[in-house]
């Protein structure tokens, strides 16, 4: 919710949270005043921000039929607009996103024309875009408003600019003021370069991304050369510097060509893109990095040995994917190029993962490798204060999914109370073996104290032993108590691995 924290005031903000709550409810009759009450707000004003709701989604689909019912309930499952819809409906009102949009559309943007545009004040959009601000000040960028745009470290800037408009739209929209046809080829042009060419998704963000180069090339604005770039691309005759001048009239110097090229291809190796072992991109990066002594190339290949030793003694071999080689150098390469600490879609996600324990103590055997590189040359010019979280987490990241939790972790210890009959508990049994965060037995009293969760079809059990942690077990009910069972059980499993 990072992102629509920054981006929303707080009226409109609880609109798309009470929008949120309901498309997660997904049931036809549900009581407001339940709502109200999970939602820790006050009956009467829930019922007037869900009216306010429900005539905003008429205006996005004017077909729309009320999910207000009557007798103060509410129909969650006539949501007609999906959260993408509603989120960009309310960003359409919403100021910080307002002024992003005009500065990166607008020709000549000045506060002043919008101001007059939006019929607000200046002081009233210096307070709105105030947590937006603060956000991007972390990252050195900040507004101007004489001229209204957004400087700074020009690369940093167009990625922000990308995660907040992305972000935004889902790409459900155009919302550039320049032709899909002339940005088509410029994706077109440079595609090949970039593993999410590949996907639907991937290529709508590509998209998004050229419209934001081309809006700020016309502008005037570009980016400068940077010699870090040269361990990848000095000398390599893959990356080609001749594709993008004639795509925007030919208007850039040899400089500005240069500088604006490296940026692009440094764009296609600042993100652990790669998902497949016969992406070319792949092979590639890996020869690229691995041809001449690099700095880039040098950590990693230190960092994969000390991974071998210390964290997959077992099973050293799973570190040879060229997956995990790719995306780690992908990852070092961005932060040994900025050097600071980078604007990605991650930070406006949500607050940062918190590991199982398992992790954490991969995660700070991690950490405790970069502190010691942090202090040796040449890691030190890029492993610093600002860069060295955000290398540990994409590190712990990669290494993760190869990681066996399970061998480390705490499981759910399950017992079973349920009538004894195959017919009625084979289905349990086999959903809770396919966890495999838990260990389920049948349920023995000799046990109890050492259950995490007892599931049972009879509360007995819980009124005889009150302190016992019961699921109660409708034999009756359909597969969605599932659900409700997988949550509770993973809630179990992670206060167990805290």
């Amino acid at each position: 919710m990072v992102y629509e924290e920054l981006m929303m005031d707080t009226s409109t903000l609880l609109k798309f949270e009470l929008f949120r709550k309901m498309m997660f409810i997904g049931r036809p009759n549900y009581a407001i005043a339940e709502l109200a009450q999970e939602m820790n707000l006050n009956y009467q004003q829930t019922v007037i921000d869900l009216t306010e709701i429900d005539k905003d989604i008429s205006k996005i689909h004017p077909e729309h039929e009320s999910f207000l019912i009557g007798a103060g309930k509410i129909n969650c499952l006539k949501l007609t607009a999906t959260i993408d819809e509603y989120r960009y409906y309310l960003l359409q009102n919403s100021v910080p996103f307002q002024f992003i949009m005009y500065f990166i559309n607008e020709e000549n943007p000045t506060i002043e024309e919008f101001c007059n545009r939006y019929f607000s004040s200046r002081s009233t959009v210096s307070r709105k875009i105030e947590k937006l601000k603060n956000f991007l000040k972390t990252f050195n960028l900040r507004f101007t408003y004489t001229e209204a745009g957004l400087v700074g470290d020009e690369r940093l800037a167009r990625l922000a600019l990308f995660n907040l408009i992305w972000l935004g739209t889902r790409g459900i929209t155009w919302p550039f003021n320049v032709s899909e046809e002339k940005v088509e080829q410029v994706v077109a042009a440079f595609g090949e370069y970039f593993p999410l060419s590949r996907t639907y998704l991937g290529n709508l963000e590509l998209k998004y991304f050229a419209a934001i180069f081309l809006l700020r090339i016309q502008k005037g604005i570009f980016v400068k050369y940077d010699k870090a770039y040269d361990c990848l691309m000095k000398n390599n005759d893959y990356y080609d510097f001749t594709r993008l001048n004639p795509l925007v009239d030919n208007q850039l110097t040899a400089r500005q060509n240069k500088a604006e090229s490296s940026y692009i291809f440094f764009l296609a190796h600042f993100i652990p893109f790669y998902t497949l072992e016969d992406d070319p991109t792949l092979t590639q990066v890996i020869h690229d990095f691995g041809k001449e002594a690099n700095p880039v190339d040098n950590l990693v290949k230190e960092f994969l040995q000390f991974a071998k030793e210390e964290l997959f003694t077992n099973n050293p071999s799973v570190l040879d994917q060229p997956l995990v080689l790719g995306n780690l150098l992908n990852i070092t390469f961005g932060y040994y190029v900025i050097k600071h600490r980078m604007p990605t879609i991650q930070r406006l996600l949500g607050p940062k993962q918190v590991f199982e324990s398992p992790i954490r103590e991969m995660e700070g055997k991690i950490r405790a490798f970069f502190i010691d590189k942090s202090n040796q040359e040449p890691y030190n010019a890029f492993i610093n204060n600002a860069t060295i979280n955000s290398l540990i987490n994409g590190f712990t990241q990669v290494l993760m999914p190869l990681y066996d939790t399970m061998t480390y972790a705490k499981k759910v210890e399950v017992g079973v109370a349920i009538e004894h009959n195959y017919l009625i508990v084979k289905n349990i049994y086999q959903f809770m073996s396919d966890l495999k965060f838990v260990n389920a037995e049948t349920y023995n009293s000799q046990r109890q104290e050492q259950y995490d969760l007892v599931i049972s079809s009879s509360l007995v059990l819980k009124n005889q032993t009150p302190n016992l942690n019961v699921f109660l077990w409708e034999l009756d009910h359909d597969d969605e108590q599932y659900i409700v069972l997988y949550k509770h059980l993973r809630k179990i499993f992670n206060e167990k691995n805290k």
